[in-house]
């Protein structure tokens, strides 16, 4: 799920796989395994990856929808 995120968050930007992995310091490759979901991002790449795409994360409280 994640993985389909990350690519859709990063096709809305029109940018490439390359240029976010060479703004991650990451191979093409890697950004690739992270959007088919062959391997999994660490919470900390998601959250540099948003930040390249120009997006933010946010939490939202089912109870209260408070966004954190």
């Amino acid at each position: 799920m994640i993985g389909t995120i990350l690519r859709n968050i990063r096709k809305i930007r029109g940018l490439t796989q390359n240029y976010v992995g060479h703004e991650l310091k990451l191979a093409d490759n890697t950004i690739s395994n992270y959007e088919t979901e062959y391997s999994n991002p660490n919470f900390d790449t998601i959250q540099k990856f948003t930040e390249v795409c120009n997006f933010q994360i946010q939490f939202v409280d089912k109870e209260t929808k408070k966004v954190y």
